[in-house]
């Protein structure tokens, strides 16, 4: 087989990084009943590619408070970047800040400083005046305790990402804040886990298009993976099916010390199901197109 050629290539790579495990928590009713589509787990799911944090769970979860709890202190023990999204706004099932604080023993507290940002930014008080502005401010009222952090990454905006423990990272559910904070975040999520930029470097991923089905390819392609298990668990053969096109695309997955031996799994794969490697931007292209 070409691939045992490269096998013997592997030692030659330095020792590779420690993981860095990752977890996303969309909190929501409205997500569970079906009102909005989730896109921000799918926009976490690139973002930890792109920095080379491996994204372990993504969980969705409604706006219940022991379930928030639950959840949370169990990917808190499993993972080292947790980042949830939803439930911090200003009406009552907002819970997420209340719940997470008392899921680690803390209270919550109107914040001065997230407080005075609200009212240079959005200026409130010019907008509302009684419950309305008091239920304004309850976004501002965050948890507190010698362990959280409040990061406002963006000039723009008020609102901050609140981190407990520099663990679990609150943000809030509106696609648009999400993506903007969590993007302006990220040089402060590489100089916490001091992420330099080889771990950007982290995985490799190939991919082939092929005129076969994955009914023709599924007993190879079971094949491949088991053998490719022998090398590491850390690689991932995938096949995706792109409906209407005629077509399907094979993902080869793994490691930056595993490059050498990819692509030597690129070419069986080409050989073995009469593919074509493809980029990943004409694989995403393809996606899209569903």
């Amino acid at each position: 087989m070409l691939i045992r050629r490269a096998t013997s290539t592997l030692s030659s790579f330095a020792t590779r990084m420690p993981s860095m495990k990752a977890a996303c928590v969309i909190i929501g009713d409205e997500v569970l009943n079906g009102k909005i589509t989730d896109t921000n787990s799918r926009f976490f799911a690139k973002y930890c590619y792109n920095l080379g944090l491996e994204l372990q769970e993504i969980s969705t979860i409604g706006d219940r408070r022991d379930q928030i709890i639950s959840t949370i202190q169990r990917l808190s023990t499993e993972n080292d970047f947790i980042v949830t999204s939803g439930g911090i706004g200003s009406t009552h099932d907002d819970i997420t800040y209340e719940a997470i604080a008392s899921g680690f023993g803390l209270t919550c507290k109107l914040d001065v400083e997230c407080q005075e940002r609200m009212r240079k930014i959005s200026q409130p008080e010019s907008k509302y005046q009684g419950d309305a502005l008091k239920a304004f401010y309850r976004m501002a009222t965050l948890p507190e305790g010698p362990n959280v952090n409040n990061y406002y990454v963006s000039k723009d905006l008020w609102v901050p990402i609140v981190s407990i423990s520099k663990k679990v990272y609150i943000l809030p559910g509106i696609p648009q804040l999400y993506e903007k904070l969590l993007t302006d975040f990220a040089p402060t999520v590489k100089q916490i886990y001091g992420l330099g930029e080889e771990r950007s470097q982290y995985y490799r991923r190939f991919f082939v298009k092929t005129r076969q089905s994955e009914s023709q390819t599924a007993s190879y392609l079971r094949d491949l993976q088991s053998r490719c298990n022998d090398v590491s668990s850390d690689i991932k053969i995938g096949s995706y099916p792109h409906f209407g096109t005629g077509f399907s695309t094979v993902s080869i997955l793994g490691l930056a010390e595993h490059e050498l031996f990819l692509k030597e799994v690129v070419k069986e794969v080409c050989q073995k199901i009469d593919g074509t490697p493809i980029t990943a931007e004409m694989e995403q292209k393809y996606s899209d197109a569903r």
